[in-house]
């Protein structure tokens, strides 16, 4: 059973604000989390069937859009404890759009949602401990201020012989790399408890952690949301209220 989460406080405002991402704590309760960790183990070991299931093991053996064809994900990605806190850091009214959910910490490289989502913000809801053992995840506070790396600045478009992921180690990765460099500011890593949120800005430089405890397992479910005022938008996903309707509105390229 849900409830309806209040929204943020001016000091949660304010620092979200000035650190592009803030740390909800015992959004769910450890029996929600229990319950999701058995489903996806039931599925990742094959003793439950869900059509269109499927998991990609680059980056922490994640799923993409499991929201789709999976009542529970989608449940939580438009849960009412998150609608007011979502509401308050865009100012306005939110979508959900995307979710991932990682078995393990994924040691990503540093890098910034809105340059494949553009527009959009994060809720991290972390079903497990996550610390140093199984990846959490590490910010740059106050990136989220600072320059946001766009397809402008590293095309999408593939040079000849260039796959996606070359594209990702040799053009973009360095170049949010440099950015991190240039901003001057350390970075820290987000610890958090089962049950808690942490909602991030697209333009956060985040990644992943390095696992101390390689194969222990890291449950998170990352919901990503855009405005439902954007026509910043090129993909023909729907868009989920959190009223339960859906709708599909896009841009496309060209």
């Amino acid at each position: 059973m849900t409830s309806e989460q209040t929204g943020l406080t001016s000091a949660q405002k304010t620092f979200y604000q000035e650190n592009g991402y803030l740390i909800l704590e015992n959004v769910l309760s450890q029996e929600e989390c229990q319950d999701f960790v058995a489903h996806m183990e039931d599925l990742h070991k094959g003793h439950k069937h869900l059509e269109g299931f499927f998991q990609q093991d680059k980056y922490g053996s994640r799923t993409f859009n499991q929201h789709l064809y999976d009542q529970r994900v989608l449940d939580l990605l438009i849960d009412p404890r998150l609608h007011k806190p979502l509401s308050d850091c865009f100012d306005g009214e939110p979508e959900g759009i995307q979710t991932m959910h990682f078995y393990e910490g994924s040691e990503h490289p540093f890098h910034q949602d809105q340059y494949y989502l553009p527009d959009c913000m994060s809720a991290w809801i972390a079903m497990v401990r996550v610390d140093e053992d199984n990846g959490p995840l590490v910010v740059q506070p106050g990136s989220n201020r600072g320059k946001l790396v766009t397809k402008k600045d590293v095309p999408m478009t593939l040079l000849p012989g260039e796959t996606y992921e070359l594209q990702q180690h040799n053009r973009y990765f360095p170049a949010v790399k440099e950015v991190v460099r240039e901003n001057g500011t350390e970075v820290i890593q987000v610890k958090v408890n089962a049950g808690d949120v942490i909602l991030f800005d697209g333009k956060l430089i985040h990644g992943g952690a390095q696992i101390l405890k390689p194969g222990t397992r890291r449950h998170a479910l990352a919901c990503h949301y855009i405005p439902y005022a954007s026509e910043n938008w090129e993909r023909d996903w729907p868009r989920f209220s959190f009223d339960g309707s859906q709708r599909v509105l896009y841009q496309p390229l060209g």
